[in-house]
């Protein structure tokens, strides 16, 4: 849920500071039953119902001052969500500002950075980098926004590579509670630059991030497929890969029930199975010769691995890019041996009655776990060996569950962790309803309560990760 209200910033009713905004921008400003209402307050995650006060859709940095300033008058807050992806709650008291008219691509292949606007997605990015030989740290879904990923710490496909992709921002641009636009940097404000790369929506409005970009002429990857039952041989077999594997390799594994609907192909269409998803940043022999030991493990329904360009990156996974209501839960976890596996795999399969359709496995090591590279951003790096996420995707349609059914599909699998669990995990992978007491470690919640103070002390920007109300100085 969004952070609490505090002091002066609580109000009930609507103000003509909101009625009369809409007339102030070069963008738009909608009202609760305005027409495009209900398409427009939807988060990604259609299970997450947000009722803010208003949503604004600016198109200049003149603009988010005029809807700073009517939110402070109306005494309400404001939470940022360039796309819809990572809502959280309900956005009560809130203006919901959508910054999808910053659309700012820029490459600098010298150099190896891009400017991108807080509004465009890792899709349009990453078309834009087919051909240069370099790569920014992208994770699974290419309908994501680069700033909301990246802001909110990241995973990427490369961060074993190369470290959570937070830590990739260079530069932010920003506008704070007070309307002046901000460039952040290591030398300008490294301790706000240090929040940002991780804990962004509390501290202003971003509209472009600076970004560093890596050399990679060659990636193979793609998804492998084997029968559900072979489940604990598969996933056994490819951590055994990444123990002597480079960190150039990436693997998340699991179970996916498939829904039994056209758009899934008639081969896969209503079937349950393992699958391997894999990035190696390398050439396709090399690729090949490290997933080699997978392929005697166990029967291959189907290998879509090959070498592809950085633009194709989101085939690897082919997740849904549609809105659609998701059940999900995550945890990180120190250590994951094969009765635990088992037992987890047994959960999930349990669960799968009840509605569990995903269960995915991230091995993490290589560069996550060094705390030198992630000292720079408060996502900081992971003492944790895995990160742990699980889903059931409702029908279109479906009413959402009541929390005890949220209860019966996710606790099987919480049970079998209890030896094994980890406070810290990556912020961007927080389910709905966490916070960011659910990431971080007490000191770097302290030290975020204390920028959050001096940067917005009335705190009028609602992050849709808040921070817990204790870190919140009074």
């Amino acid at each position: 849920m969004p952070s609490p209200s505090k002091g002066p910033l609580m109000s009930p009713q609507p103000t003509n500071a909101l009625a009369g905004l809409d007339a102030q921008l070069e963008g738009s400003v909608l009202l609760p039953g305005a027409a495009g209402w209900d398409d427009a307050r939807a988060a990604w995650n259609l299970s997450v119902d947000q009722q803010p006060r208003a949503i604004a859709r600016p198109r200049s940095v003149r603009d988010i001052r005029h809807i700073i300033v009517a939110a402070r008058e109306s005494g309400i807050g404001v939470a940022v969500q360039p796309r819809g992806h990572g809502a959280n709650g309900s956005l009560a008291d809130t203006i919901l500002v959508r910054t999808t008219a910053f659309d700012e691509v820029t490459v600098n292949v010298v150099g190896r950075f891009a400017r991108v606007g807080a509004g465009v997605p890792w899709g349009t990015l990453l078309n834009r980098l087919d051909g240069t030989g370099l790569v920014a740290l992208a994770g699974s879904n290419p309908d994501v926004s680069v700033a909301g990923y990246l802001l909110s710490g990241g995973h990427s496909w490369f961060s074993r590579w190369k470290g959570l992709a937070a830590h990739s921002i260079r530069a932010v641009e920003m506008v704070d509670a007070g309307g002046v636009l901000r460039r952040v940097t290591r030398e300008s404000d490294p301790d706000l630059l240090w929040a940002l790369r991780g804990a962004a929506g509390l501290f202003g409005v971003v509209t472009v991030l600076e970004i560093d970009l890596f050399s990679a002429p060659e990636l193979f990857g793609g998804k492998l497929l084997f029968p559900a039952e072979s489940a604990e041989v598969v996933i056994g077999a490819a951590l055994d890969i990444l123990l002597d594997a480079p960190p150039e390799l990436s693997l998340f594994l699991g179970l996916i029930n498939m829904p039994d609907i056209p758009t899934v192909p008639e081969l896969l269409r209503g079937r349950s199975f393992t699958q391997v998803d894999a990035v190696y940043v390398g050439s396709e022999a090399e690729g090949q010769a490290l997933l080699a030991p997978l392929r005697t493990i166990a029967p291959v329904i189907a290998d879509l691995t090959h070498g592809f360009s950085i633009g194709q990156l989101g085939d690897v996974s082919a997740e849904p890019q549609d809105p659609s209501a998701t059940l999900d839960w995550s945890t990180a976890v120190t250590e994951l041996d094969a009765a635990t596996i088992a037992e987890l795999l047994e959960a999930f399969r349990t669960g799968s009655y009840a509605g569990l359709t995903l269960l995915q496995i991230r091995p993490l090591g290589g560069v996550i776990v060094d705390a030198g590279v992630g000292a720079d951003g408060v996502a900081g790096h992971l003492d944790t060996a895995f990160v742990l996420f699980a889903a059931a995707i409702l029908p279109p349609g479906a009413p959402v569950p009541a929390d005890d059914v949220r209860h019966l599909l996710f606790q099987p699998l919480e049970d079998t962790l209890q030896a094994v669990g980890s406070p810290r995990t990556v912020p961007s992978l927080l389910s709905a309803g966490q916070d960011l007491g659910a990431a971080l470690a007490p000191e770097a919640l302290e030290r975020l309560g204390e920028i959050k103070q001096a940067i917005d002390p009335e705190n009028l920007f609602r992050s849709n990760r808040p921070l817990p109300s204790a870190y919140l100085l009074p």
